[in-house]
């Protein structure tokens, strides 16, 4: 086989390849996404910070209480701070970490539960779409 040859074999292939590997980034992705019911606490850690909450059903959406400290502070040198976060049905909010890296929270069309899910960099782009 010529060298030109296996250059278009190898050109070729390259897009199945990272095609093969965003499907998997993506079911990672979907992988971590929770669900929650109301009142049901979540706990998850995004980057240097640590979320801790519960939402309710409220008029047309859900009434989000997150609390946001920082991981391992556990003289509590920062104060944690409490959020509470309207969220329409069907509608999604990010609550900011560090470094691009932040909380995402879904609520669903019935605003019978909630999606959360911890966003990098590179998902919160797929996130938004």
């Amino acid at each position: 086989m010529s060298r030109l040859a296996i250059a278009i074999a190898a050109a070729a292939f390259i897009p199945l390849a990272a095609s093969a590997q965003d499907a998997t980034l993506h079911s990672d992705y979907t992988a971590s996404v929770a669900t929650y019911k109301p009142i049901q606490g979540f706990s998850h850690v995004v980057g240097s910070r640590h979320f801790v909450g519960y939402f309710v059903m409220a008029k047309d959406g859900c009434a989000v209480t997150v609390i946001n400290a920082t991981v391992g502070d556990d003289r509590l040198i920062e104060s944690p701070r409490r959020q509470k976060i309207a969220i329409p049905a069907g509608g999604r909010i990010e609550v900011e970490s560090d470094h691009g890296k932040a909380l995402g929270i879904g609520c669903t069309a019935d605003a019978d539960a909630i999606k959360v899910v911890a966003l990098e960099p590179r998902n919160r782009e797929s996130a938004s779409r």
